[in-house]
């Protein structure tokens, strides 16, 4: 049986003898068996591998650890115990943790800290885990390095977020600075998108109740799929984190274009497992941008990609295989070109038209607080059929332009002038024209 001592209380525990292994040997097991396991399991690709050398007859191993807590340093402690019959209690600090390796006959401390130490720092925001042995390694301490790695990264394979970073998503954090005001207009949107997604979400025992007084059999009548239809610009990826943000559930934001680049060749795989980790969070708006993309291209061998991703978007929107707390949205400023199949598992288009002109000085209204009434309507008015997102562009430019004369002249922060927005309203017309 193993034990655990304290420095002054060792106890003896007869151990087998075990032959050193060659470093290149060891080098190569610990990093081949590493670099499977974090490939098996999806991890970012961020993880370092540990380092491992040999210097002046000591052979050193360290790797970074996610984190260094109470729970993961007992885990460790019950990981070494189960490969060395033999360690005690080097020093046990906060943020410093070190294990020494004993003799097989604990009599005799002769040479005692040429055995292998293990070492797990947390003394800054970096955490890391460090062995050192004069010599070369056992084998079973080389199985103790391993396992000490994986079990270091195996609380992050349950992680949804780490799973859904690896697989192309990007998880939203709820964002307290933004609300429904920082999209102006957009009124009849805004009671669509409350009515079809934020009431059912906010209060699903309603809907269920009205189903089950309803219906032969009980099925949910809450929306699983809705359709953000317009142009670029308009504000579609914007709104669903504010949705997000106001049920507070994550968004977890997919560009279906990139992804389908990157993942050629497990695309709908992949993509499965979007939804898989989606429902491991307990439900999430998963909001699937450029879904035009699944138009696709004729190419046979990106034709027969796309035509399997559909396949699975198709059978997650459906009844049958749709994830129970997570509601779907789909962006595209191309709805007519995406397959009817696709069109018809969304429960309803929201169509995002571009900003009228009320709107338009509403929105400049937002990005340049300091104007008044009169000026953001004119500019409303000299801006017809610019989107949100390019408004915000103009405003940026005037900006920046102002910013460039306060340097030169050497003057103090102060807003642009009205005729600073108007000028830089013709300078991004222009650009435009060529």
């Amino acid at each position: 049986m193993s034990t655990i001592t304290q420095e002054r209380y060792p106890v003896m525990v007869e151990a087998p003898e075990i032959g050193a292994i060659p470093f290149d040997r060891m080098k190569e097991q610990v990093e081949r068996e590493i670099v499977s396991f974090l490939e098996r399991r999806k991890y970012p690709d961020d993880i370092t591998l540990p380092r491992i050398s040999y210097e002046k007859g000591t052979a050193q191993v360290s790797f970074s650890i996610p984190a260094l807590g109470d729970s993961i340093l007992n885990r460790f402690i019950g990981v070494v115990k189960n490969h060395l019959d033999q360690i005690r209690i080097h020093a046990f600090e906060d943020g410093y943790y070190a294990l020494q390796a004993l003799n097989k006959n604990l009599y005799k401390t002769e040479n005692l800290y040429d055995n292998l130490k293990i070492e797990f720092l947390g003394l800054s925001s970096q955490f890391r885990a460090e062995f050192s042995k004069k010599g070369n390694l056992s084998q079973e301490e080389i199985t103790l390095v391993i396992e000490l790695f994986k079990t270091a990264y195996s609380q992050m394979k349950d992680d949804p977020i780490v799973r859904l970073r690896k697989l192309g998503a990007s998880p939203y954090i709820e964002n307290a600075n933004l609300d429904w005001s920082y999209i102006a207009g957009y009124d009849e949107v805004k009671r669509k998108i409350r009515e079809s997604i934020i009431m059912p979400l906010q209060t699903p025992e309603v809907y269920d109740s009205i189903a089950r007084l309803t219906r032969r059999s009980f099925e949910s009548n809450r929306p699983r799929a809705i359709l953000f239809e317009g142009p670029p610009g308009v504000g579609k990826t914007t709104i669903a984190r504010l949705i997000a943000g106001e049920v507070s559930v994550p968004l977890v934001y997919v560009p279906i274009e990139s992804i389908m680049s990157k993942w050629y060749g497990q695309s709908s795989q992949n993509l499965s497992l979007i939804f898989d980790a989606c429902e491991d969070l307990g439900g999430s708006i998963l909001f699937f941008d450029e879904i035009d993309s699944l138009a696709g291209s004729r190419d046979q061998n990106m034709f027969e990609a796309t035509r399997r991703v559909l396949s699975v978007l198709l059978r997650r929107l459906d009844g049958i295989d749709a994830v129970g707390n997570t509601i779907t949205i789909g962006a595209t400023n191309r709805k007519n070109d995406l397959d009817q199949a696709l069109v018809n598992r969304f429960d309803q288009t929201i169509r995002f038209p571009l900003p009228n002109e009320k709107e338009r000085a509403a929105i400049f209204a937002n990005y340049a607080t300091h104007l008044s009434a009169e000026e953001t309507t004119a500019l409303g008015v000299a801006c017809e059929g610019l989107s949100g997102r390019t408004i915000k562009d103009v405003c940026e430019i005037a900006e920046r332009r102002w910013a460039r004369k306060l340097i030169i002249k050497q003057q103090s922060a102060s807003p642009p002038d009205f005729d600073y927005y108007r000028h830089s309203l013709r300078i991004w017309s222009d650009e435009q024209k060529g």
